[in-house]
């Protein structure tokens, strides 16, 4: 009976009480072997999980944290709720945390970082690029929280113990992306987060294809790749063909023409308002989330407004609704978002009349699907004509790779092992397929389930790793 006990006292690790005074025991995640040359990688989000990125790389004891971002429930009549990750086991490891590093700066990968930030005890290092650590310190402001960022570009290295990290800019649907390379004592590691290969983008700065060659020519033992996009075939579509639908789209529009898509997507903003500018219209940007974003993005110099077109809302009304256009939040339904209230009837300058058009220039996020529709469903009552993806395929282009940019990624970073994150199973099955294709064997392409961990061994071999057990908290 002892040996059982000191069996369990191992494995378990004791928590807190309950009312009824029973103990909850939560199961250790791994062993601290400090003689066991292994990485751990942990997604406390969960594999298979579009959302709550966060992605934890673990050696002998020491921790690496990539980004810290919230999930998102499906649900139609809902206030703003939100999924964040189980932080449990970094809190009860925080002094072991060597940093805190951010791919780029959409919510699902940097709106946990307060939740985090409330509950440990000491600073931790955090690393993120110019206009991500500018979206970082808005968030923390929200709750009152600041912390120190530094700021890191392609031209950065950072030594984090066992951990060597360069950084590859890279395109997405936000401006100042990165992939992340970790070098470790067992291994080079990828850490391909969202991304595509858009060769004609709209800062005109493309990914750095060069450089990910120069890391597969080192040696790329495992490769972390985004697959949100592995149903499609092809190449995923350059930002630039957008200017030309809002073109279409705004050319016969009779009334006022809204313009709404996620808030850090400054590109296709930088889009809407040549296009507005070029039809002589005045443009009044409405929505918390999007005047924070126009105001960061024109300070940084990511978004140059043309001159005299954009007006404070409290000047629309001296203009006719043919001669306005509005860039306006609550692309993904959010409750009580600017779009939202303009449908409900609940804003005061702002009302839905018959020759509106409404463009939603967006992804529907996971979740929000149901809701986005019930908002479509209203604004079609109301008399607008609304443009959105399942009838215009043209006015959204993913920040996401497709087949072919997927494929292009492998190709150049060559890796032994492969392992797709960022998208359901089902993306990740089909990701699997394409390697296949391009030959590698199955045993190379790594599926595991939500709760799995991988192991990265010194011998060069990556295997399956034990289950976690994973508490998200509900934040409404």
């Amino acid at each position: 009976m002892r040996l059982i006990k000191e069996m369990l006292r191992s494995f378990y690790q004791p928590g807190k009480k309950e009312k009824n005074n029973k103990m909850i025991f939560r199961r250790k995640i791994f062993h601290q072997d400090k003689n066991n040359e292994v990485l751990k990688i942990i997604s406390f989000g969960g594999f298979g999980n579009v959302t709550q990125n966060l992605f934890v790389y673990e050696y002998q004891g020491q921790l690496l944290m990539i980004d810290c971002g919230v999930g998102f429930v499906e649900k139609l009549h809902r206030k703003t709720e939100l999924v964040v990750p189980d932080f449990n086991y970094l809190l009860q490891n925080q002094d072991k945390i060597k940093a805190i590093i951010f791919t780029h700066g959409h919510e699902d990968h940097i709106a946990g970082l307060p939740f985090f930030l409330t509950k440990v005890k000491k600073p931790i290092p955090i690393y993120a690029s110019r206009w991500s650590a500018a979206l970082i310190e808005e968030k923390l402001e929200e709750y009152h929280l600041h912390a120190k960022i530094n700021i890191v570009d392609s031209q950065s290295h950072l030594d984090l113990g066992p951990f060597k990290i360069d950084f590859v800019f890279i395109t997405h649907s936000i401006p100042d992306s990165y992939h992340l390379v970790i070098r470790t004592p067992v291994g080079l590691v990828y850490h391909g987060s969202d991304f595509k290969f858009d060769w004609t983008p709209v800062t005109g700065k493309q990914s750095e294809v060069g450089k990910i060659a120069q890391f597969g020519h080192e040696g790329v033992t495992l490769l972390l790749s985004d697959c949100l996009r592995s149903e499609n075939a092809g190449y995923t579509l350059s930002e630039q063909m957008i200017e030309e639908s809002f073109e279409r789209e705004i050319r016969d529009c009779r009334g006022k023409f809204f313009v709404t898509t996620m808030s850090s997507n400054v590109s296709r903003w930088q889009q809407a308002l040549n296009v507005i500018a070029a039809h002589r219209r005045r443009a009044v940007v409405v929505g918390r989330s999007v005047e924070k974003v126009v105001s960061i993005a024109v300070r940084l110099g990511y978004l140059k407004l043309p001159p005299g077109v954009v007006i404070p809302l409290k000047k629309a009304g001296g203009f006719l609704p043919q001669q306005l256009a509005f860039l306006i939040s609550g692309s993904q339904a959010q409750s009580g978002s600017a779009l939202e209230k303009v449908v409900r009837g609940e804003h005061r300058q702002i009302k839905i009349k018959p020759g509106d058009k409404v463009v939603f220039s967006t992804d529907y996020i996971p979740g929000n699907e149901i809701a986005i529709h019930h908002l479509i469903d209203r604004l079609s009552y109301l008399g607008a004509d609304v443009s959105y993806s399942e009838i215009s395929d043209d006015i959204h282009v993913s920040g996401h790779g497709a087949q072919a940019d997927l494929a292009l990624l492998i190709s150049l970073t060559r890796p032994k092992w492969l392992l797709p994150i960022g998208g359901a199973f089902r993306q990740m099955k089909q990701y699997a397929l394409l390697a296949q294709r391009m030959g590698f064997e199955e045993k190379q392409i790594l599926l595991p389930e939500k709760s799995q961990t991988i192991e990265l061994r010194a011998d060069g071999q990556v295997r399956f790793g034990p289950k976690i057990t994973l508490h998200p908290q509900f934040v409404v």
